[in-house]
């Protein structure tokens, strides 16, 4: 203890004696460095998620444990897709990743990590699961065994050009139907399903946005048949917005909000009250991480009020992010009760009565890869003829006997029933590409029958 007291002492009489004025006591007897400790993590999100979210566990984690944490991101390259193979090959072989956490990417990823026993059960304080509800919309959102928990939601929605919207005189849409009509034909930029999974997920979204299976394959094929270009990916029909290459397209919250922060002006997101479900995008503690400890304090900080706060608020705003705004919808009640009026504006309270739909799990377990090809086949692999009978259903104003055809289903997913059989059969490599190569020639032949005007 006497020479911690007495070295200062030394410095500053050694100091005084060369001519130079001795330091402030705060200078010379500066706290020693804090003991440092290491958090390895794997994650689809991007750079602003992750520095906002280091930036700010950093200091929580200085202030709570006394220890400065030492972000460490793995990248294996891809998303969601490639982070699961990549765990899938390493724990095939190890009982250890090296990684302590994974987070995000979506609950379907997370669900095969759990039941492949690659993670590790969590605490959750009493806050967390009186504010996050164990379902919603017919959607889980915090795994029964603790293995996974949500960190966030995610909506789908419609993302659309108000410049050019306005420039043309059209109203813009405010429900998944209003895609459709008529006078948006060769407006709306849309992607590849086979490609994109939010794609996928937010057609998927629009079927169950009617009563029947049938009825909401009729609502997307008229929004489908809208089509300017179907594009790769779903970030890729967002891009096409600022530019005017398109004026209308579907996709997930985030990336309609991240560019409507660049384009205030000219972009407008919006989710169609009651006809989107939130879907969870999860945090998880991989099995034997390398610090257990800290891989726990980040999780407690992400599902507590102050790590939730992070996703909705603006740049500057208490307890905001501090250089971006990443226009993610929180999944805690609370953060929607109290911080009401400070958040983006494109964040909607998903708790809100009739705000979320009521997803029919059962139907979406059974048809949302099937729509991946059967979009593929009907839409993407047949534009052309798809746009040419849309184009005979404007000039006929919706000819009953043509939209009848038009609609028409192959028998094998003309049922609810037939489209679970199917989707069982896909699983087959040999039987999936025969049932596509069939589909393709069936909506081929009958846009041409609707294009012709013969039924």
């Amino acid at each position: 203890m006497r020479s911690r007291i007495f070295l200062p002492i030394v410095i500053a009489l050694l100091a005084t004696a060369c001519g130079e004025t001795p330091p402030p006591e705060s200078q010379a007897e500066a706290e020693p460095a804090l003991p440092e400790v290491r958090l390895v993590l794997i994650s689809p999100h991007n750079t602003d998620i992750q520095k906002e979210y280091e930036a700010a566990y950093v200091k929580h984690h200085a202030a709570r444990y006394g220890e400065r944490v030492t972000f460490e991101w793995r990248d294996v390259g891809g998303g969601a897709s490639s982070i699961l193979s990549h765990l899938r090959n390493v724990y095939e072989n190890s009982e250890q990743s090296g990684i302590d956490v994974v987070w995000g990417g979506g609950d379907f990823n997370f669900a095969r990590m759990a039941s492949e026993g690659i993670l590790m059960p969590m605490e959750l304080a009493d806050d967390v699961a009186a504010n996050i509800p164990a379902t919603h919309g017919g959607l889980v959102l915090c795994d029964p065994d603790r293995l996974w928990c949500g960190s966030a939601m995610s909506g789908f929605g419609i993302f659309y050009n108000k410049q050019l919207l306005e420039r043309l005189r059209l109203t813009p849409p405010t429900r998944w139907e209003d895609l459709g009509e008529p006078h948006f034909f060769d407006l709306v930029g849309l992607a590849d399903p086979s490609q994109s999974g939010s794609a996928a997920a937010s057609y998927a979204m629009i079927v169950q946005s009617e009563d029947t299976w049938q009825a909401g394959w009729a609502k997307l094929l008229g929004i489908l048949a809208n089509t300017k270009k179907f594009y790769a990916g779903a970030g890729d029909a967002a891009e096409a917005l600022p530019s005017g290459e398109a004026a209308i397209t579907t996709c997930i919250d985030f990336y309609g909000t991240n560019r409507m922060a660049k384009y205030p002006e000219s972009l407008q997101y919006l989710s169609p009250r009651g006809q989107t479900a939130f879907n969870p995008d999860p945090i998880a503690i991989l099995k034997n991480p390398p610090n257990p400890a800290v891989a726990q304090g980040f999780v407690d900080f992400v599902l507590s009020y102050e790590g939730q706060s992070l996703w909705a608020l603006p740049v500057g705003a208490d307890g905001g992010p501090e250089r971006s705004a990443l226009g993610r919808q929180p999944i805690r009640k609370d953060v929607y009760a109290e911080r009401a009026g400070e958040m983006l504006g494109s964040i909607v309270n998903p708790y809100e009565a009739g705000q979320t739909m009521e997803l029919d799990t059962a139907l979406w377990n059974d048809s949302y890869g099937l729509l991946r090809h059967l979009v593929w086949a009907a839409a993407v692999r047949n534009v052309d003829f798809m746009k040419a009978a849309k184009e005979r259903l404007i000039k006929t104003n919706n000819d009953p006997a043509l939209v009848a055809l038009f609609n028409r289903l192959p028998d094998n997913v003309a049922t609810r029933e037939a489209v679970a059989e199917t989707n069982r059969m896909l699983a087959d490599r040999k039987q999936r590409d025969i049932i596509v190569t069939d589909w393709v020639a069936y909506f081929r032949d009958q846009y041409e029958q609707v294009a012709e005007g013969t039924n």
